[in-house]
C-alpha cells in the first residue's frame, strides 16, 4: 500500500512530484551545507579581522604615552567598526596598562556588566570572538594589552541575513523551474495522450490513425512501434480475410462438383457409363477436397504450433535423394532430368521428414514449368547450408516470386496453391530463409539458407 498512490498516479504528476522532490532535496543539502560552510568561513574571517584591528591598535598605542585618554581615543576610533564578508560589525576595545587597569574601552554600563559576568563565568570564549594583543614599546618593553571582540551573535545575524538571501533567491528559482517543469510535462504528456486515444479507437476495419508524433525519443519510438504494430495488424487481418476467401473458393469448386454429379446420379440425368465416369469424377473431387484440407491443417499447424517439429542430425543428401526417388516417375513421364550438384554431404540439426516435403514441393513445382532438366545445388557459405532448385523453364512473371509463398496463390498450371506456403512455413520453422528469383540464365531459382551445417 505503500507505494500504491504512486502507481495509480498519471505519470506527467509522477514527473512533476519527482521534479518538485528533486529541488527540495537539492535545496535542503545546498542550504545546509552552505549555513555550516558560511558560519565556519565568518568566523574564520572575523578572527582575522579582529586579530588585524588588535595588532593596528596595539601598534598605534606604541608610540604614544598610555595615561593619555585623548590619544588613545583618537588612535582606537577608527577601528572601532570591522568588515566581515562586505558587512560591518562593531567591534568592542578595551586598554589596559601594565599593572592591568582599564585605561579607555568603548563599552557602556551594560556592555561593561556583560563583559564582566562573561569574564568571571568562562562563557567569554563560547560568545564572543576576541583577541588579546600584547601593547609593546620601541625598545621592547610591554606596556599593556588591548582587548578588541564582537559578539558571535553579530556575526551569526550575518549569517542568517546569507541565509534569508539564499531562501528567496530559492523561492524565486523554484517558482521559475516550476513553470518549466509544467511546460516540460506537457510536452512529454501531450504525444503519450495522443498515443493513448490512438490506441483506445484502434480497429482494424479503420485506417490506420497518422500519428505525427515526432519527438525525438522514446515516445516517439514507442509511437513508431505502435504504427508498425498496427499495419502488421492490418495485414494479418488482410490475409485472414483473403485466406477465408480462398479457403471457401478451393472448397466450394470440389462440393459443387460433387454435388451436381450426386444429384444427377440421383435424378437419373445419366446413365450407364456415364454414371461410373461420374463417380470417378465425385472420387476425384472427394480425394482433391481430402487434401486441400489437409494441407491447410498441416499449413496451420506449422504456423502456430512450436513443438510440430522433430529436430536431430539428419545428412541433407540423403534427405535430397530421397525426395528425389519418391518423384522419380513424374520426372519419367515428364522427361525432365533431374541433377544434383555440389557438396551434398552435409549434416544438419533439422526435421528431415519436414525437410524431405520442402523438396518434393519445390521439384514437383518445377516439373509444371521446366523444359529439361532441374538442377539441385548444395554448398556451405559463412557457416551455413545453401541450397538452389533451378529450373530450366520461362522463370516467373514480373514481381509473381514476391506472390508463389503466399496462401492460394497459383500461377499457370499451379496446383492448390498452398505447396509453397507450406515450404515457407516448414524453412523458417528452421530458422533458415527461403527466396525465389529469375535465373540469370532464364528459369525459376528457389534458395535455401539453413543454419548450423556439418560437413563430414
Amino acid at each position: 500500500m505503500g507505494t500504491g498512490w504512486m502507481i495509480k498516479m498519471k505519470i506527467g504528476n509522477k514527473l512533476f512530484i519527482t521534479y518538485l522532490i528533486v529541488l527540495l532535496v537539492g535545496f535542503i543539502v545546498s542550504g545546509v551545507s552552505f549555513h555550516f560552510l558560511s558560519q565556519r568561513y565568518l568566523l574564520v574571517e572575523a578572527r582575522k579581522e579582529i586579530k588585524a584591528g588588535g595588532q593596528f591598535i596595539a601598534s598605534a598605542l606604541a608610540k604614544v604615552p598610555l595615561n593619555d585618554s585623548l590619544s588613545l581615543g583618537e588612535n582606537i576610533v577608527e577601528r572601532r567598526q570591522l568588515k566581515v564578508a562586505g558587512r560591518f560589525i562593531e567591534s568592542k576595545i578595551i586598554v589596559f596598562n601594565k599593572q592591568d587597569i582599564q585605561l579607555y574601552s568603548n563599552l557602556n554600563q551594560a556592555e561593561k556588566k556583560e563583559f564582566q559576568q562573561a569574564r568571571q563565568e568562562k562563557t567569554f570564549t563560547r560568545d564572543y570572538v576576541s583577541q588579546d594583543i600584547p601593547i609593546v614599546a620601541e625598545n621592547g618593553a610591554e606596556k599593556g594589552h588591548v582587548i578588541i571582540y564582537s559578539k558571535l551573535k553579530d556575526i551569526k545575524n550575518i549569517n542568517l541575513l546569507a541565509w534569508q538571501t539564499e531562501v528567496i533567491s530559492f523561492l524565486i528559482a523554484i517558482f521559475f523551474a516550476l513553470l518549466i517543469a509544467w511546460r516540460l510535462e506537457k510536452s512529454l504528456t501531450r504525444p503519450i495522450h495522443q498515443l493513448m486515444y490512438s490506441m483506445n479507437n484502434f480497429s482494424v476495419k479503420e485506417p490506420i490513425p497518422e500519428l505525427g508524433i515526432q519527438t525525438g525519443d522514446e515516445i516517439g519510438e514507442l509511437a513508431l512501434c505502435f504504427n508498425s504494430m498496427a499495419i502488421n495488424l492490418n495485414a494479418y487481418d488482410e490475409r485472414q480475410k483473403t485466406f477465408l476467401q480462398n479457403t471457401s473458393h478451393e472448397l466450394k469448386t470440389p462440393l459443387m462438383s460433387i454435388q451436381g454429379y450426386a444429384e444427377a446420379i440421383k435424378d437419373g440425368v445419366v446413365e450407364g457409363v456415364e454414371v461410373e465416369r461420374s463417380l470417378d469424377i465425385i472420387i476425384e473431387e472427394s480425394q482433391r477436397l481430402k487434401r486441400v484440407v489437409e494441407e491447410i491443417i498441416y499449413l496451420t499447424r506449422l504456423e502456430n504450433v512450436n513443438d510440430s517439429f522433430s529436430f536431430k542430425l539428419a545428412n541433407l543428401g540423403e534427405i535430397v535423394e530421397k525426395s528425389i526417388r519418391s518423384l522419380n516417375h513424374m520426372a519419367q513421364e515428364r522427361e525432365i532430368d533431374i541433377r544434383v550438384e555440389g557438396d551434398v554431404n552435409l549434416d544438419s540439426w533439422c526435421d528431415g521428414e519436414k525437410l524431405e516435403r520442402v523438396f518434393i514441393n519445390i521439384i514437383s513445382n518445377g516439373f509444371r514449368y521446366a523444359n529439361s532438366s532441374i538442377i539441385i545445388n548444395c554448398a556451405v557459405s559463412n557457416g551455413k547450408t545453401v541450397i538452389t532448385v533451378t529450373d530450366d523453364g520461362v522463370g516467373f512473371k514480373n514481381g509473381e516470386e514476391n506472390k508463389i509463398f503466399d496462401r492460394f496463390y497459383r500461377g499457370e498450371n499451379g496446383g492448390t496453391g498452398i505447396g509453397l506456403a507450406i515450404t515457407k512455413a516448414i524453412i523458417e520453422g528452421h530458422q533458415g530463409r527461403i527466396e525465389a528469383y529469375n535465373g540469370e540464365n532464364g528459369g525459376a531459382v528457389f534458395k535455401i539458407q539453413l543454419p548450423d551445417c556439418i560437413k563430414e
